[in-house]
């Protein structure tokens, strides 16, 4: 163990990672506080919001298009010791971030009545308010396309730390905006919305001031000259990116029909589904530095050509997620009503969250290897297996079984979430699988 943790190896991938998990855990605190602050106005303001941000999610994942290809060749290129190859890299990713942000807030509005239609029979109050929400959510959207792009430019370059300091003055910014707009001014669903919004609109301005800085060295010359459509450097982002996209998108949207699943049980159910999830952010905060670190880390040591390295990283990282997954299961095995009655004092929806905590954690700890086999390959440029297995354990598995097993065997809202699982330890099965043939680290990208 103290070799493990003592290792050079785990050195450089926490001088990486630790940037990473403080804005983790400062977006997590922030959509945590969110979910408090909505859920004492009510149970069926937590299942609308719940519902609401699912499906903001699924539109949010687009932005992996253009940004996994774009750290994949960024990090690839840094390691070669190729500025100008970065910067054009970097002006095309940009342009196109903008563009498809306006173009999916757009249809997005156009067609609200159908998103929301993906929720079926639900609650009318609860559909309502959903709608108010995702109105407002939507106009930080092309916002939020631009700062995951620049974020991805920003760490591939080998700096993690610059861009946790946007994450702390954004969701600083987000909860001291939704204690004014919900409890001050009463603005409720909407209030919340509206400071996620703004702190999106603060991120991104920031998060280019970044990218101005690392990529261009503040010349202006130069940030004009890559401001461009090139077609040649776009289509190798989205080759690489389109099948992170797919991947990425495939969970958050099967979420969306969970949730359908979920709310025709109950609106308690829903309100515990909305809830459980939020607290399942706090186990990806490790997770997340630790797969951006391993992506930045293996991209360039490919770029190197050093495949022993990568052997390592692999080694060692799989080591730092398993350990991380034993520190939560603690809390969400032995107290999870205590973590639901943080939230509601409602009983029944604090012993649905309970069991939605103890049976999909089971799943979930699997994730340790989905993260660092799913970061190896977004650093190989090779997106393609992470996303085949998504959609098997989610298309596949997760959602043929919660109808199976809720509607044939009647395990309300506990079928739910052994659903999901259940899909995640297939998954994780196939993407090891695919992993161990060992092909993905001789890709061109």
């Amino acid at each position: 163990m103290s070799r493990l943790i003592f290792s050079r190896e785990v050195r450089k991938i926490w001088k990486l990672a630790w940037p990473v998990m403080v804005g983790q855990l400062l977006h997590t605190l922030m959509v945590t506080a969110d979910m408090w602050f909505i859920s004492q106005i009510g149970s069926t303001e937590a299942a609308a919001a719940g519902s609401a941000s699912s499906l903001i999610g699924v539109i949010q994942v687009m932005p992996f298009l253009i940004s996994a290809g774009t750290i994949a060749l960024v990090a690839r290129y840094t390691g070669a010791e190729e500025p100008e190859e970065i910067q054009n890299i970097t002006g095309s990713g940009l342009i196109v971030s903008l563009i498809s942000g306006i173009i999916f807030m757009t249809l997005s509005y156009m067609n609200m009545t159908g998103l929301l239609g993906i929720f079926g029979e639900a609650d009318g109050l609860v559909l309502s308010l959903a709608r108010d929400y995702v109105w407002v959510a939507l106009m930080g959207l092309p916002f939020f396309f631009i700062n995951s792009t620049a974020r991805a430019v920003v760490q591939a370059t080998g700096d993690t730390k610059n861009p946790v300091k946007v994450f702390i003055f954004a969701n600083v910014l987000n909860i001291g905006l939704d204690y004014v707009f919900i409890m001050v001014l009463g603005y409720g669903i909407k209030g919340a919305a509206a400071a996620t919004v703004i702190s999106e609109i603060t991120a991104s301005v920031w998060m280019l001031a970044l990218v101005g800085t690392h990529v261009y060295n503040r010349h202006l010359t130069a940030i004009l000259n890559s401001l461009k459509l090139n077609v040649d450097w776009i289509k190798r982002i989205l080759k690489i990116g389109r099948y992170a996209a797919l991947h990425q998108i495939t969970r958050p949207f099967t979420g969306l029909i969970m949730f359908r699943i979920v709310l025709e049980i109950s609106v308690d159910a829903g309100a515990a589904f909305g809830i459980g999830g939020r607290m399942f952010n706090f186990v990806f905060i490790f997770l997340a530095g630790l797969g951006t670190a391993m992506s930045v880390m293996v991209g360039q040591a490919l770029g190197r050509q050093d495949l022993d390295e990568v052997d390592r990283l692999i080694r060692h990282g799989i080591g730092l997620a398993l350990i991380n997954m034993i520190v939560f299961a603690i809390p969400f095995y032995l107290v999870p009503e205590w973590i639901m009655g943080f939230f509601v004092k409602d009983p029944s929806v604090i012993s649905i969250g309970a069991n939605y905590l103890r049976i999909t954690y089971t799943g979930v700890i699997f994730a340790a290897f989905l993260t660092v086999h799913g970061s190896a390959f977004s650093g190989a440029g090779d997106t393609f297996p992470p996303m085949l297995a998504s959609i098997i354990g989610n298309w596949g598995v997760k959602i043929p079984l919660a109808f199976l097993l809720t509607r044939h065997f009647n395990w309300g809202a506990n079928g739910v979430w052994f659903a999901i699982s259940i899909s995640v330890i297939v998954e994780a099965f196939i993407v090891a699988l695919w992993f161990k043939k060992g092909q993905w680290k001789y890709r061109n990208v």
